[in-house]
């Protein structure tokens, strides 16, 4: 059912109470009274959490390149995203795609450049992207997949450079994400698709889980700490802070292998680009949420198809409502290596 039949059917629901009540006023008695269904009340696609305003769920999805760079943190913005990918970039380090649809952020950012795996991540969900730009295939491969490029020159008022002291002008452009959708909205409004996670309580019990450990093959290690319903994140043994102060600890941490190669491209100083080999396909993946880890796989038919995460048993994973954070580990396949445990 979508959030437009929910709607409906809601207010279908107040309609016939009315007509109940009336009913009872005129002597109609119990027995009379309509039947009246019990709906789900509308959510967040992406967060399975309830909107402040019914009317945003039918928005448009932003999203939103920020780097991960050490001397770029504080990050801003990130803990007010529905939804992050974490992705490896060349050098060893990672980056992220930021994804907000019920929420906003005023000022995301760092935002830096997008790579060839982007419109893969974005075609399920929207075709918005604001970031500082890209080499020419990563260019031609986001016009193919028809992604609405909004770079600090198209951006108009969306984007802005907030100077920081000692640190170099590639590290200070941010984005407001609701400017980049209204920027947007003549070329794509549509929303995210209702049924690409699921929400709700934990099904089985899964494995304990307090620590996870990630390593995507560089020099950096990331971990979370599982505490209060939420996984608090650490990079090098240091809490991952926002530029607001808070810790991010999102409410489920889901990690899927894939094979990840080098390409052809470089950059300035060298290093190869990084290629994401399987984005269709199948692999391990693990969601960690409650303090539990449920083990499985990740699917997906095609590269315009939403990724649906399955049990062992082949029954769509159970997130918990809250904001989700994909970690695109390298298995140990590809020409780059990563890894990933966890602990009780």
């Amino acid at each position: 059912m979508s959030n437009k039949q929910k709607a409906a059917a809601i207010g279908g629901g107040v309609l016939a109470l009315a007509v109940g009540a009336f009913f009872l006023l005129k002597g109609g008695g119990i027995d009379n009274l309509p039947i009246i269904g019990k709906d789900d009340p509308i959510t967040c696609p992406l967060t399975g959490e309830e909107p402040s305003d019914e009317a945003i769920v039918e928005r448009a999805a932003v999203g939103v390149k920020i780097e991960n760079a050490a001397i770029a943190r504080p990050l801003s913005g990130l803990e007010d995203a529905d939804l992050v990918y974490e992705e490896l970039v060349e050098g060893g380090e990672t980056r992220f795609m930021a994804i907000y649809h019920c929420n906003d952020t005023k000022k995301g950012g760092p935002v830096r450049s997008a790579r060839m795996v982007d419109p893969s991540l974005l075609e399920p969900i929207t075709r918005i992207l604001g970031f500082s730009g890209a080499n020419q295939p990563v260019l031609d491969a986001l016009a193919e997949a028809d992604i609405v490029a909004l770079t600090e020159t198209a951006a108009e008022d969306a984007m802005e450079r907030v100077p920081r002291e000692g640190i170099s002008s590639e590290h200070t452009l941010y984005a407001n994400s609701a400017k980049l959708r209204k920027a947007a909205a003549d070329d794509y409004s549509d929303p995210p698709p209702e049924d690409m996670f699921k929400f709700g309580d934990l099904e089985g019990s899964g494995k304990k889980a307090s620590t996870i450990t990630l390593n995507f093959g560089g020099a950096s290690t990331i971990t979370y700490d599982y505490s209060d319903g939420s996984w608090n994140r650490s990079q090098d043994g240091v809490p991952f802070v926002s530029e607001a102060g808070g810790q991010i600890a999102p409410a489920n941490v889901i990690v899927e292998e894939h094979t990840v190669n080098f390409s052809e491209i470089v950059d300035a100083a060298g290093n190869p680009s990084i290629e994401i080999e399987d984005d269709t396909g199948s692999g391990r993946a693990v969601l960690f949420r409650d303090g539990r880890a449920i083990v499985g796989t990740w699917v997906r038919e095609s590269a315009d198809a939403p990724v649906r995460f399955e049990t062992k048993s082949g029954d769509q994973m159970v997130f918990a409502p809250g904001s989700i954070w994909i970690e695109l580990v390298p298995s140990d396949v590809g020409e780059m290596k990563g890894s990933f445990s966890y602990e009780k």
